[in-house]
This record gives C-alpha cells, structure tokens and sequence, in this order.
C-alpha cells in the first residue's frame, strides 16, 4: 500500500494473435456428439512411435473445429467447448502437432490456433503423455524451426517451451543441441529463418525456466544447457547483422545471467565487452537489453561493472533520458538496482557525484505523459461514475493460509513475504503496461533516499516547492509522489517540514483530478506511522510522548480526509484511499478507539456500495480493522456497522456470486474481532456457512469419484468456509455450543472430511481449527466425543514424521493445537486412553531436529496439558520425553500456556522423580527461562521441584548440575525465589 517495489521479474510480453483460443487444462465430456465416434477412430492401437501418422479423416474433423471457431460471428465458447472436449483423446496433441508443423495447404491463421490450442494442452498435461507421442510431438517442433512463416515458428517456439517447462531443464535433453544448432553463426548466414525460429524458442525456454539451464547434463561436453547456448549466443551478438537478431540473442542471455554456469565464468568477460560494444547500437531494442544486461549484472556480478562505473553510470543517465520509452525505463531500472546491490562502499560513493544531474531528471520523469493510459482511465471513471465494472476488470486474489497457535494467535503462511507497500498496483489491471518509466522513476528516487538520506533533499525540495505552487496538476501530482518517495528515508531532514507537508496535502484530497486525489491518500500514508508515532506511547501504559496533541491532530486530520475519499465517486480513489486507511489501521492498532465508529460506519458504507473491483479494497480494509483494532472492536454498535453490511452483501449476490470466498474471509475476520457482538448474525451465518462446507467437500467427492469431469470444485473453498465456522466459534465462545448442537452431524461429516482430506493440507489444517474452536468453547466439546477416536487418529497422522515437512506445516500445528485443547476440554475419563498415543507423536515432533519452531511449541504446551490432565497415562514416558520436552519448554513465552505446560511437568516429576533425572539441565534451563510466574502455586510447586532434586541426586551431584548450567541460567535461577506474581 506504500513502498515503490521494484519489478526485477516482470514478464516480457508475447501475444500472438488469437492467442485467447484456449485456457486451462481440457476435458473430455460426454455432450459433444462427435467425441466417442472420434476417439474410437483416433485411439485404435498405436504405431510404434517412429510410425506414428495421422488419419486424414481425424485431420479433417480436426480442421473443420479450427475453421468454424474462426469464421466470424460462431459461438466462440461453444467451439471452444467442443475443441476442450477433444482434448481427452491420446492422440489429439499429435495430430495438432501436424497441423501446426505439416499442415501444408492449410491456411497459417487455422495452423497457428492448432499451435495455440497444443501449447495450452502442453502445458498442463504434457506428463500425461505417452512416450511414443510425446517424441512425434518433439520431433515435429524441431523440425518446423525454420518455417517460412514468422507467425508459425514462433508458435512452434512457445510450445517448445511449454514443453521444457513441463519437463523441467533435464527432461528433454535432444532440444539442447537442436536449438544450439539452429541459432550457430554457420545457421544464421544459410537460414535466416532457422535463425529466427532458434532464438524465439531459446529465448522463451530461457524465460519458462526462468533463465535456470545452468542444470548440469550427463553427457552433454559443455556440462549444461547454458554451457552449450551461451558461447553461440555471443558469438551472434557481436556478429549478427540483423539488430532483431541481436536483441534476441542478447535478451537470451540476460534473462540467463543469475544463474550462470561456474563452469563458463570466463565467458562473463565477453559478455561485458559484448554490452558495451553494443551500448550505442542504433536500434532501440539492442539498447533496451543492454541496460537490462547492465542491471543484471549488478546483481549477479557486481565486481564486474566496478572497474567502469563512472562510465556505467554516465551511459545509464544517458539512456534514462533516451527517446526510446522501453530503453528509459530498463536503463531507470538501474538506480535501485545499484542501491540494492552487494557494492563495496567507494563504489556508492561513486553515484554520489551524479545526483545532483540524476535526481532532477528522475523527478521529471514521474511526472504524468499528456497520454498516459491510467490518467485517461480515471478521467472516465470520474465522468462515468457508478458505472458496473466488467469481469476483465478484476483480478484473481490468493488467499493465504492460517495456522493457529495457542493464546489465541493466528500466522498466516508466506506473511513475511507479502508486500502490503504497492501503491502503483492497486486498483490496476496487474500486465506488464502497469509498471512504467513513472514508477521506476520514483522507485529509483525512494531507494536511493534509504542510501543517502537527508542530503537529497537540497536537491529535492526546491524542486518540490515550487511545483506544488503549479498550475499544471501533473506538477502538483509529480511533487506529492516524490515527497511519498523520500518520506522513509529521508524521514529527519523532513521533520520540520511534516506540518507544512499535512496542511497541503490533506486539501489535496479534495483536488478536482482524481489522480491527484490517489497520489494524495498514497503520500499521506507513507507518514502514518511517523504521525502515529508522534501520537501515542509506543506501548500500553507507556506515559504519552510530549507530541501527543500535535500528533492526535495529524492523525485526526489524515484519517478525516482518507474517510471523505473512501467515498469517492471515482474508483482509482476509492481503491487508493482504502489501501491508504488499511495502512494508517495498522500503525493506530487500539489507539483507532477514538475514531472507530466513523471508520466502521465508513467502511461498513463502502462495503455497501462499491462495484466488484474495489469490493475487494474496502474488505482488505475492514479485515485491517478487524486484526488490528483490538478489544476495542467487541461492541455490538461496531458488529452492525460491519457485520450487517457484509452479510446483506452475501444474501444479496448468494452463493454462487464470484467473490464469495474474498466476502466471507472478510466476515471470518469482523466475527473474530467482535466477538460476542456477532451473536445475533450467528445463528444464521453457522448455518449457511455448514451448508456451504457440505456443499464443497459434495464436490470434491465427486471430483474424486469422476476425476476426468469437471465440477467446478475448488479446495480454497472448502478452507474458506471452515475458516469461517472456527471463526464464528471463536468469536462467540460460548454461544458456540448452541450452534453446533442445531446440526451436530454435519458439523462432524465436516469435521472428518476434512481432516482426513488426502490431496490438501489446506483444508487439513483448517479442518484442525475448527475442532480446536469448538473444543475451547464452553460446552461445545462434547459433540466431538462421537469421533473423538477419529480425530486422535487423523492428528497422529498429521504428525508422523514422513508428514511433518514444509507443505503440510500447517496441519501439523493445527493438529497439535487441537488435541491440547481437547485436552483440557474433556473429561479424563474420556481424553485418557488417547493421551499416550498422543504424547509419543509429540515425543517424536520434538525429537526431531530443526523442527519448527511454532510447530515445537505447540507439541510442548499440547504434551504438558496432557501431563497436566492424565499423568497417570504417560508417567511411565518420562525419562525418555523429557530432554527433548524441555529443550522446547525454555522457547515459550510467558503466560497460561506455558503456565499449564510447566504444571503438567510438575505432575509428572511428582509421579515419576526418577525420570527427570537425566534431563535435569535442560529442565533446569526450562525453568529458569521464566521472566516472572504469575501462577503463585506454581512458583512455590517449581521451587519445590528444584529442592527436590537437589536432595534426591545429592550435593556432589547437584553441584555438577549447576556448573554445567553456565553462569546466566545459574543466575536467574538464584533468583528465581524472587520471580513471582504479576
């Protein structure tokens, strides 16, 4: 929602035409008439795989699909169906294969959409080829490399590399030598064709394998693909007289240059002479890979521009301003790239010298072109405001996984690698024409700021001032976007400035051009939490700081504006500003309790009114409210704010709408963070959110059952609702009982369908929530009793060794988690006899080395509710548990759980002293890592254990013990008696 992300691996883009032909992987169904007759035709025992050759009858039914999906006004989508349909056919990708590559007499639009219609199928089901096909399939691309036709050998390009990237660097090891032939110096003067056709496929399989062909290969002389490509590809960069051919090569071997073979790093050097012998080549594109050669390797092989950089930097400035956009903007890609770069500190020095000629030039270059498409795009969207938004508009979301914890706390997996920073991609279409010369401009001008600080700001601000006194709003808007840049790192030089910078751009919100009005909300956000900061103590019960009422009025001026243009009429506001909001929620956390009302009321409004695309701004937004505003959120004025209309939109699109998923991940976030406020939606919510469960995991059997006919299941669906029933259970606590007792049975069909789901770990994991939801509930537990045994069994699976791997973590610690607290719901009578398989998965867990460490510390809080409740069943266990238990013991924080894990160690040492005896330093070390025992029973019950101890091994013994301990855990434990109560 802030930070200019560079795009180091944006895509290049390749669209031939008609390219929209195919989508996904095809299936076979029964409708199409034609099929069966077809595939009895088609799949009649095959040839063996050098005989293999096509029937001219399936060729023509073939050909006369390809013909009418093209005539104008067909039914696109229904001859797209029927072509889906042939796809199940053994030898349909064949006989496309000899359209494309052989289809003489055929004209070259029908060949290249049976080309485009293999590269699709290629794709997804090239494994499920049989080897006799796939060589027909091999040897026909390699052949037609030097078509006539430029449309059809880059066609036969793009499925060459669909096929490599099906098949990994090493699985199609003939392709190597074949491409390496094709594109020799001998090729390029004999057959311009073979030339062009050779490069397009090296170039695209260099980009499906994302530049990895540094794989070595068994008998290959260079030792790898790269070894093989890259000497001919240079050879051709310094001689190809052909500039295409040139940027071809070229681009080639960039998109190669971070994994580069250690076995060619000599031929680095002639790659380096090769871009500067190129740097001044008269033809844009040439250019345009030079600069991305240069950035690459500043990444890759820093050491090597070193020598040069004076002149590297000179020519980049140069080409930053080049005529030729795409060279601009590759070339402005180097400024970020060379502060992020592994350089010796006189080589940063270095690019000191030129900023006072670069940071002007970055700052007008992030002014707005005249014709610049997401400004036109916004001015309609202020004359057409209300307008519904269309399918193509909306991008796909990924929902993240969550894993519980004890105390409440919930991880989202790949959280730590999520940037919420990205102002330049909301509200936008996420192609390549999103990232341009503008952005990289500014992402140049924010990262440089985190190397040189406050010293750009000479060179900045004036500049600054005077364009905000401009007529020209792209000047205005140009400013605001460069002080947004600088704000992180230049933060102390603009201190004295903040209330100045407030007080302008608070009114800029209001400013007729809505671009202006997006930049607006951005910039205001990248000082959220300076403001905050200036606003509340750091942490609760801190005394306030002496900015407080200064800052308190920033805050309340900034979060007045955002609110006024999260009512935007104009969409590219309304999603700027809510991404601005999101930001400001997480700085304010609790301290929002001032203003919570009028943001969930605003919130709650725009949720109501907003089309399809930016729905899902203002749910991001509430989901920020609900995780970060604390207790403050659990009134019932908030709940209806929130609550009432997310729900009216869920009745109102129904089940089937196309953001259901992203809707009810937003109400599983608002029923968490109200809690006992949501009671009156829960009832119904629980009910619907069951039916939807069933409903999915329906599916999903039948998808089981008839794997080749699509159903439309979707395992993030099935997470999603159980995601949303552990919520609602967790959110109103006791109220849960009554909801799972209107339909105990299909909550426990639920429940087991899930945990025991064979293909996703998603749905594993959630399915574990949602039985720890229910059994931390007042009188909810004893539904569950009914297949308790089932569930003990489904967690020890989830915890045998083979599945605690990275993919499955999640399940893992959900199953940990719920079986603890199932431990501490059920009677003894009725947990007991399970506790002993129980404790040995959890032995096991933290046997293991390098085990997670959430995963460690759910196994020992899990194992000490178990020693807690039912000791008697795992006392005997003791000795060989205790070590490993109590290396985890000593990483939990301070608090109930570790309270509860500690007793349950007590309870054992009091059943079985003897045990612990060999694990006495590791307990030892357990115990002291207490910062205070707020338990007072427990203090006195751990003083008693060590005393105990100290008798039973005896002084000489014991004295060892302390020694070994070291002197920091020897001194906290001398002053343990002392480390006690709140």
């Amino acid at each position: 929602r802030a930070a200019l992300a560079p795009r180091s691996s944006r895509a290049h883009s390749r669209r031939p035409p008609r390219e929209d032909v195919v989508g996904t992987a095809s299936h076979c169904v029964s409708t199409y008439r034609n099929v069966r007759a077809f595939s009895a035709r088609m799949a009649a025992p095959p040839p063996p795989p050098t005989l293999w050759t096509p029937q001219q009858e399936g060729i023509n039914q073939i050909l006369q699909l390809l013909t009418e999906y093209r005539q104008p006004g067909a039914n696109q989508q229904q001859m797209y169906t029927r072509l889906q349909q042939c796809a199940s056919v053994p030898d349909f990708n064949n006989y496309l294969s000899f359209i494309l590559t052989k289809g003489d007499g055929v004209g070259d639009e029908i060949r290249q959409t049976a080309g485009l219609l293999l590269k699709n199928n290629l794709k997804t089901g090239w494994h499920g080829a049989s080897g006799e096909h796939k060589v027909f399939i091999q040897r026909s691309l390699l052949s037609a490399l030097n078509h006539p036709s430029k449309f059809l050998r880059h066609t036969v390009g793009t499925c060459i590399s669909m096929i490599t990237r099906a098949a990994g660097p090493t699985g199609w090891p003939e392709v190597y030598p074949a491409l390496a032939n094709a594109i020799s110096i001998e090729t390029a003067s004999a057959d311009p064709n073979a030339l062009d056709g050779g490069l397009d496929a090296v170039y695209k399989v260099c980009e499906e394998l994302n530049g990895r062909l540094d794989v070595p290969h068994a008998g290959m002389q260079e030792g790898s693909p790269a070894g093989l490509l890259l000497p001919k590809l240079l050879q051709l960069v310094g001689t190809v007289t052909d500039a295409n051919a040139r940027a071809k090569a070229l681009g080639a071997i960039n998109l190669m240059v971070p994994s580069w073979p250690q076995s060619h790093a000599h031929v680095m050097d002639a790659y380096l002479q090769a871009l500067f012998a190129l740097a001044m080549d008269t033809n844009g594109s040439v250019r345009k890979e030079v600069c991305v050669g240069i950035v690459s390797l500043l990444y890759r092989a820093p050491e090597k521009l070193a020598p040069n950089m004076r002149a590297v930097i000179a020519y980049m400035i140069d080409r930053t301003s080049d005529g030729d956009e795409d060279v601009a903007l590759e070339s402005c890609e180097f400024w970020a790239a060379f502060c992020e770069a592994d350089l010796e500190r006189d080589t940063v020095e270095v690019l000191r010298e030129f900023t006072p000629k670069l940071i002007p030039m970055l700052l007008t270059n992030m002014k707005y072109a005249e014709d610049d498409e997401e400004v036109l795009n916004a001015e309609e969207d202020e004359l057409n405001s209300g307008t519904d938004d269309k399918d193509k508009d909306v991008r796909p979301s990924f929902r993240g996984a969550k894993n519980k914890d004890f105390g409440g706390d919930e991880t989202a997996e790949g959280a730590e690698n999520e940037n919420d920073d990205d102002f330049f991609d909301a509200g936008e279409e996420d192609d390549d024409t999103s990232w341009n010369l503008r952005k990289s401009s500014a992402n140049g001008l924010d990262v440089m700021s985190n190397v040189f600080g406050d010293e750009l700001l000479g060179m900045i601000l004036p500049i600054v001032e005077q364009r905000f006194r401009e007529s020209d709003w792209r000047l205005r808007e140009s400013a605001i976007l460069a002080v947004g840049a600088v704000s992180e790192g230049c933060d102390a030089g603009l201190t004295p400035f903040l209330p100045q910078l407030i007080e302008f751009l608070v009114p800029s919100l209001d400013d007729p051009r809505p671009m202006l009005r997006a930049t607006a909300c951005w910039t205001l956000s990248r000082f959220a939490r300076w403001t905050v900061q200036l606003a509340f103590a750091p942490r609760p019960g801190d005394p306030l700081p002496a900015t407080a009422p200064q800052g308190r009025a920033f805050v309340e001026k900034i979060l007045a504006g955002l609110l006024t243009r999260v009512g935007d009429k104009n969409k590219h506001v309304q999603s700027a500003a809510c991404g601005a909001l999101a930001t400001l929620l997480q700085e304010t956390r609790e301290d929002i309790v001032t203003w919570l009302q009028p943001v969930a009321t605003t919130l709650g409004l725009a949720v109501g009114s907003y089309g399809r695309k930016n729905l899902r701004c203002a749910l991001d937004a509430v989901a920020t409210l609900a995780d970060s505003a604390g207790a403050s959120l659990k009134s019932p004025a908030v709940a209806t704010a929130l609550l009432s209309p997310l729900l009216h939109k869920w009745e109102q699109g129904g089940d089937t709408q196309p953001d259901l998923y992203q809707l009810l991940e937003c109400v599983t976030s608002v029923t968490m963070g109200v809690g006992l406020a949501a009671q009156e939606y829960a009832p119904a919510m629980w009910q619907r959110a069951l039916q939807l469960s069933r409903r999915a995991l329906t599916l999903r059997d039948q998808q089981e059952a008839n794997p080749d006919v699509e159903v439309g299941y979707e395992p993030d669906h099935v997470v999603c609702t159980l995601d949303l029933l552990s919520g609602i259970a967790d959110g109103v606590a006791e109220g849960a009982a009554v909801l799972v007792s209107a339909d105990p049975d299909g909550t426990r069909e639920v429940i087991l369908k899930a945990i025991t789901d064979l293909r996703s770990p998603g749905i594993r994991r959630s399915g574990f929530a949602l039985i720890g939801d229910i059994a931390k509930a007042p009188n909810a537990v004893g539904h569950l009793l009914p297949i308790l045994p089932q569930i003990i069994q489904s967690a020890v699976t989830q915890l045998d060794p083979t599945m605690v791997q990275a993919y499955n973590m999640g399940a893992c610690n959900n199953a940990c988690w719920s079986t603890g607290e199932m431990a501490m719901a059920f009677d003894m009578a009725q947990i007991g006899p399970h506790a002993s398989v129980l404790v040995n998965a959890f032995q096991r867990v933290l046997s293991q080395t390098m085990v997670h460490r959430s995963l460690g510390e759910n196994a020992a809080i899990s194992l000490g509710r178990f020693a807690l409740r039912c000791p008697e069943s795992i006392s005997q266990s003791f000795e060989t548990l205790v070590t490993p238990w109590c290396g985890a013991l000593r990483r939990l924080r301070d608090g109930v759980e570790k309270e509860q894990a500690f007793g349950g160690l007590v309870r054992l040492v009091q059943l079985n002293p003897a045990g612990g005896v060999n694990g006495l330093i590791p307990m030892l070390h357990a115990i002291a890592s207490w910062q205070k025992v707020r338990d007072v029973s427990l203090h006195g019950n751990l003083l008693q254990l060590m005393q105990g101890y100290e008798t039973l091994v005896g002084p000489q013994k014991w004295t060892e013990v302390i020694q070994n301990l070291g002197p920091a855990a020897t001194k906290k434990l001398g002053g343990f008696a002392q480390n006690v109560g709140a």
